[in-house]
């Protein structure tokens, strides 16, 4: 009766006379279903870090409290690196809050200060209209009153030329 194969890589089963058997010089024997697993296996590639492989490879004995451990650390590192990640862009977020919003406000002084020296040409120029008018009205008078002194000396040549 044949014997039952899985692969050494995937874990999937291997129909009897098909697959490929590695044997090593030190004498052990590697089994693998397809050329893809045998590929991805001499690239390096581990089975557990594929989709496609299925089930995970589980390491010898000797090794599962190294990788454990190696592992643990390796993912303390990461939530560090990500909590400082987080409060690096924390603070930097708060900084370009602080820089926009003295921005608004100095634009707000600005505007403010536009908006005031607007209002006092406006009422300087109120009152310099005011005093246009006020000049341009006498001087209308004026005018009128020269106007009819310079009638009045014609009529009056008139009148003694006349006479």
């Amino acid at each position: 009766m044949p014997r039952e194969r899985h692969c050494d890589f995937c874990e999937s089963e291997i129909e009897p006379g098909t697959g490929t058997m590695f044997v090593r010089t030190d004498g052990t024997t590697i089994h693998f279903c397809s050329s893809k697993c045998e590929k991805n296996a001499n690239l390096g590639r581990e089975s557990r870090d594929l989709e496609w492989a299925g089930q995970e490879v589980e390491a010898p004995e000797g090794e599962e409290g190294e990788d454990e451990e190696a592992d643990e650390e390796e993912a303390a590192e990461s939530e560090k690196a990500a909590e400082q990640v987080v409060e690096s862009v924390d603070e930097a977020e708060t900084a370009e809050a602080a820089e926009e919003e003295a921005e608004a406000d100095e634009e707000d002084a600005e505007e403010e200060a536009e908006e005031a020296d607007a209002e006092t040409e406006d009422a300087g120029d109120a009152e310099e209209t005011e005093a246009d008018e006020a000049d341009d009205e006498t001087e209308d008078v004026e005018a009128d009153a020269a106007e009819d002194e310079t009638q009045d000396d014609k009529d009056g040549e008139e009148t003694e030329a006349e006479a």
